[in-house]
């Protein structure tokens, strides 16, 4: 070492220029530390809060080139600081960024403490990320249970697999004018923008924010107009009043519902007297296709026809009655709200482009 100063270095070379890769980190960083309780607001006066306190501030803002913030990690030592860079230099097919943070060693002063802290709190939290069951768990969450990222956004900003399936949702709904519409798990927000041309109202939850942003910009003049009110929520607890909506629809998401119950009996709640709703289920037989690979599919839950209709019976619908070959389910309560579940068929092509499966 040319001196005494401790740093922790880290580098990953990836296969994009580096003013894309400057773009997806400064976002994916900001995302992820709104998550964890930190504020971010980037650009070159930028600077990192936890409540109060100002944890860092940018002090060196190059798009496709640098970042550097000054962190304050002690605050119990406030005029203590460290520092942090970001170098985003280009190399043969891609960009290598690297990150250092110096300074540590002002606070932590004994050196084997040093090793200590590097040993677990930077390497094991590492392992641990990339070990199979978490590795797993971050891949579904990012792809289908929380999508996040560019891929997510391209894939549910135009989901070609989806499409037939949006068709056959929207015929058995029948939409017209005097529809109030709830989709729970509504993506970037497609089927959204195919239900409001009936010229209906809608609602959507989902709880990726990067999905709700995304189906307000690609509805953007409907929510401008007061026709959308999409929102950041949980499926078990639907930020809507009893009675509220005509009909609903949930399609794609049963499969990842930790308690579908809970969550069949929120839409219950929310759905008026002689409301309908329609549902895609998830099919035991999508499991290691490309609509449920793998990781996805071994994280996922899959129901059988009558056990997707029993979920409903559990939730406090009554009276279904299951009919024609595509496996549709109308379930009455007592108080006449008709349910109908379009479950995925054992027709593996069923996700496939450009076909109505009717």
């Amino acid at each position: 070492m040319e001196n005494d100063e401790t740093s922790i270095r880290t580098s990953a070379e990836i296969a994009v220029s580096p003013r894309d890769a400057f773009e997806y980190f400064v976002d994916e960083l900001t995302w992820t530390l709104d998550d964890s309780g930190f504020g971010f607001e980037s650009g070159p006066d930028g600077r990192f809060t936890r409540g109060e306190y100002e944890v860092g501030r940018v002090t060196s803002w190059n798009p496709g080139e640098d970042l550097e913030f000054e962190w304050r990690p002690a605050a119990w030592e406030p005029a203590s600081t460290t520092e942090i860079t970001f170098r985003f230099d280009s190399i043969d097919g891609g960009t290598r960024i690297t990150m250092e943070h110096r300074g540590l060693d002002e606070l932590i002063e004994n050196r084997p403490d040093m090793v200590g802290w590097f040993a677990t709190e930077v390497v094991a939290p590492h392992l641990v990320a990339t070990s199979p069951d978490a590795f797993g768990d971050w891949l579904t969450d990012r792809e289908g249970r929380r999508p996040t990222g560019d891929a997510a956004r391209e894939e549910y900003g135009d989901p070609l697999y989806h499409y037939p399936n949006f068709r056959v949702i929207l015929e058995e709904l029948a939409l017209g004018p005097d529809d109030h519409l709830l989709e729970v798990g509504c993506g970037g927000g497609v089927l959204l923008a195919k239900a409001l041309e009936s010229g209906c109202r809608a609602s959507a939850i989902d709880h990726s924010p990067e999905m709700v942003r995304l189906a307000k910009q690609t509805n953007r003049d409907a929510v401008e107009t007061g026709r959308l009110d999409v929102r950041e929520a949980d499926a078990e607890a639907l930020p809507f009043e009893d009675g509220t909506f005509s009909c609903a629809t949930m399609t794609s998401v049963l499969g990842h519902l930790p308690n579908p119950i809970e969550v069949f009996s929120e839409i219950h709640r929310v759905l008026a007297d002689g409301g309908r709703i329609v549902i895609l289920g998830s099919d035991p037989e999508l499991r290691g296709t490309p609509a449920a690979p793998e990781p996805m599919a071994s994280r996922m839950n899959f129901y059988e026809k009558r056990r997707t209709r029993g979920l409903a019976h559990e939730a406090g619908f009554d009276d279904s009655t299951l009919f024609d070959e595509t496996w549709n389910l109308t379930l009455v309560t007592p108080a006449c709200r008709k349910i109908t579940f379009h479950c995925s068929t054992s027709r593996a092509d069923f996700f496939s482009p450009g076909r109505k499966d009717r």
